[in-house]
């Protein structure tokens, strides 16, 4: 009696469980199908079934997180009745292309395509042409050496001659004949692959990504406390790329990015540990970030270690870039304002007689050094180069003005050079004190020299006669777009979206990350994405211009008129 009754205990307690590991799954199906996988793979991971391991793997897949997914794979793969293994074997193909580990990716696609049973014979065959017709030379090598498939290498070599050039063909073809024993293969690889007669220099080509492919970016800034005054840049800079994100992936069918945050916490440690984690552990493409300089000197060095493209949204120290090919500056820095301004200068306004006033030991300094150069390399003179600390002197500029005079026996007599115009790249909290006096002095002695300044003077207030009277020109990095059609999206989907208005660091975020998903776009593979960025048109986005024009830092800057007097000059109505 007993043991009937255990029997039929034992027989209820199976229906019964098996009953909850029903739902259970079904409750994971509808939330894997809803893209809620993070909650789907917890539950997956908890059910003793080759399917729900199946679909545990696909779910960690789709959060990026690469080994979990590959334990609950090769799991299926051991254990599961054939048509799950070959689900879990595409599944694994997708895994590796993820994680670069393209020789495996071929290997799991080749086994399936090779298969008369396989209902995924297809779209293997389809991905396996895909990612042969994606890797760079680099890549094309390294796949090639660890590759123990004849005839996987033989077609990888085989796709080669289309995107290499003739003799890194032929050096290709030589090391696949050197590690062929089989000599019927020896004698197709003679026939096939070593008649190059044809072959011509090719154009570079960007390569098209597999279809499925996932972009994965890192996101590195600071996280503030909600009192700290810092608090919504960082965040607004973040909601932007999210957006950026979400028309990215609803505009785009075959590829999509994923975003991944860290806190880089203001430490440069914890911005190299935070980057050094997106790299390996999640196979990051490119990253955006961070906000200051000190952290992204050090995740610039680590950039350049990782081989990863780096696309920094404000940091604009001048000795940033310097040694790093892998950053990317969309903030000019304040070099970069000097070159541009000389350049309007010279080439537009056609100054030919420039005089420069900083003041001594100011951030500003490498705006003036910046223009010195790039105006004398394109015909103009620098007249008078004065370097003062002002402060000092109680700002007082009588003494500098005094090579600006109009009185001609002044002129004679103190043997002046005549300027056409100066340059007054003015920093720092008493910027505005300094553009006082120095438009005062002008001003009490009739010169109406033209002025050229830094982003400062556009908070800088003009009287009605200094507008009538002064020619004044500022550069500018970014400028808030209003208006258009895509400006009026945005401010309504960011609303509907964070509850919040956008500002300047919403727009920035914006741009940044939509500039950065465009060019991987172009790229296809990211390891062109650093080519594509520094070849890329110039992208008018909503907080500014960005133009790298094959360097590393933005040139998009604007020339902005701050009087009426340039504004006419330029055609432009007065505000």
């Amino acid at each position: 009696m007993f043991m009937k009754q255990s029997f039929f205990t034992l027989v209820f307690l199976f229906l019964f469980s098996s009953g909850i590991a029903a739902q259970s799954f079904e409750d994971a199906m509808d939330l894997y199908n809803s893209d809620r996988f993070q909650e789907a793979a917890e539950i997956f991971s908890q059910i003793d079934d080759n399917r729900a391991r199946l679909f545990a793997g696909k779910s960690y897949l789709a959060i990026s997180d690469y080994t979990t997914s590959n334990k609950f794979l090769y799991t299926v793969l051991r254990d599961a009745e054939e048509s799950l293994q070959h689900e879990a074997m595409y599944t694994l193909a997708l895994s590796h292309f993820e994680l670069k580990n393209y020789d495996r990716s071929l290997q799991y696609l080749y086994n399936l395509a090779d298969s008369n049973r396989s209902g995924l014979r297809s779209d293997a065959r389809q991905f396996y042409r895909q990612i042969l017709n994606y890797l760079s030379a680099r890549e094309r090598f390294d796949v090639l050496f660890r590759l123990d498939s004849p005839g996987i290498r033989f077609d990888l070599v085989r796709s080669s001659r289309s995107y290499l050039d003739p003799d890194i063909y032929d050096i290709m073809v030589a090391e696949l004949y050197k590690m062929t024993a089989d000599s019927a293969e020896r004698t197709r690889i003679e026939n096939q692959l070593m008649a190059t007669s044809d072959l011509r220099p090719l154009v570079f080509q960007y390569p098209t990504a597999p279809e499925g492919t996932i972009y994965n970016v890192g996101i590195i800034l600071p996280e503030f406390d909600e009192d700290d005054p810092d608090f919504t840049i960082p965040r607004n800079l973040y909601f932007g790329m999210l957006l950026a994100a979400d028309d990215f992936n609803s505009r785009n069918i075959n590829q999509k990015v994923k975003l991944t945050f860290r806190n880089s916490y203001e430490s440069p440690d914890s911005t190299a540990k935070a980057l050094t984690e997106l790299a390996w552990v999640h196979k990051i493409d490119a990253v955006i970030g961070p906000l200051f300089s000190e952290p992204a000197t050090r995740m610039a060095q680590l950039s350049e270690e990782f081989q990863i493209p780096m696309l920094a949204p404000l940091a604009n120290a001048d000795d940033l870039n310097q040694d790093y090919n892998y950053l990317f500056q969309l903030n000019p820095t304040l070099e970069t304002h000097g070159k541009l301004m000389a350049r309007h200068a010279v080439r537009d306004l056609s100054l030919r007689n420039i005089a420069i006033i900083i003041e001594e030991g100011a951030i500003g300094r490498s705006s003036a050094m910046a223009f010195q150069r790039e105006a004398e390399r394109l015909g103009a003179r620098i007249t008078y180069f004065i370097e003062e600390d002002f402060e000092a002197t109680g700002y007082d500029f009588s003494e500098i003005t005094e090579v600006f005079t109009r009185d001609a026996a002044l002129i004679d007599s103190l043997n002046i050079t005549r300027s056409q115009a100066i340059y007054a790249p003015f920093t720092g909290q008493a910027a505005s004190t300094k553009m006082n006096l120095l438009l005062n002095d002008l001003e009490a002695m009739q010169n109406d020299l033209v002025i050229l300044g830094s982003e400062e003077w556009e908070q800088h207030r003009l009287t009605d006669f200094q507008q009538r009277f002064f020619e004044i020109y500022y550069t500018q990095a970014f400028d808030e777009v209003t208006g258009t059609n895509a400006a009026e999206f945005f401010d309504e989907d960011y609303e509907s979206r964070f509850g919040t208005s956008p500002d300047r660091f919403s727009r920035v975020g914006y741009d940044a990350a939509t500039f950065l998903f465009q060019n991987l776009e172009t790229a296809g593979n990211p390891v062109y994405l650093n080519r594509a960025m520094k070849n890329a048109s110039p992208h008018n986005g909503l907080s500014g211009r960005i133009h790298f024009n094959e360097q590393r830092i933005n040139q998009g800057l604007f020339i902005r008129p701050l009087s009426d007097r340039a504004r006419q000059r330029l055609g432009q109505d007065n505000d």
